[in-house]
């Protein structure tokens, strides 16, 4: 079964109506890790960073967050990652990928050798390029 790492922007457009076009890519990929076609995995580190980008930029209530993430997680074929790789991530960062969740997301997918990142961030998708991982997109 083909692994999908997949970062917070992407979670985040499926939420909320900040970009209808992001927004079904998002649900179509949601849709195939329901239907089984591949796992979604979902990094702690994501599930903290949509905390605060709900609560803080959408001003979802922390209950509504909660239960949203709850939600989220409950779904088929979405799987936490709760182990962090820091010889990885401090491979990459700065050096490598400027960004810390950039970096963290890259330092999973590398560590777990997972076949794919989902992000909606170009910049992103170059520099995983440049490691050799793939973005889904």
């Amino acid at each position: 079964m083909k692994h999908v790492v997949v970062d917070t922007n992407v979670i985040a457009s499926f939420l909320t109506d900040r970009n209808p076009a992001q927004q079904a890519r998002a649900a179509a990929l949601l849709a195939a890790a329901e239907r089984r076609e591949l796992e979604l995995v979902v990094p702690q580190l994501v599930v903290a960073e949509l905390a605060f980008v709900l609560q803080n930029l959408y001003g979802r209530s922390p209950a509504e967050t909660a239960a949203t993430l709850h939600d989220l997680l409950a779904l088929p074929g979405v799987v936490t990652e709760d182990r962090l790789p820091w010889a990885r991530l401090f491979a990459l960062w700065p050096a490598v990928i400027a960004d810390f969740a950039d970096a963290a997301l890259a330092a999973v997918c590398l560590e777990r050798r997972d076949d794919a990142v989902a992000t909606f961030d170009l910049a992103f998708r170059r520099r995983l390029g440049r490691l050799g991982l793939a973005s889904f997109w």
